[in-house]
């Protein structure tokens, strides 16, 4: 369960529904989970969601590149 004792009531399950879309190694990290918070409380969910959503997108792209799929095998 995440712990965020900063989280306002009105924001808890905003904030939980957003850090589920975060990979599971990274939901624990206290820096992650405090950015999440400060751009939840300025600019409000679909922001967040939408920043979340482009990142996973960039990083999958950038991984697809340098891993590609379809290597050739020697």
């Amino acid at each position: 369960m995440l712990d965020n004792p900063d989280a306002p009531k009105n924001l808890e399950e905003a904030f939980k529904r957003l850090m589920d879309l975060i990979p599971v190694p990274y939901r624990h990290e206290k820096n992650i989970q405090k950015t999440i918070l400060a751009y939840l409380k300025a600019e409000g969910e679909e922001f967040v969601r939408n920043g979340i959503e482009c990142t996973r997108k960039l990083f999958t792209e950038k991984y697809q590149k340098k891993f590609p799929k379809n290597r050739n095998k020697t």
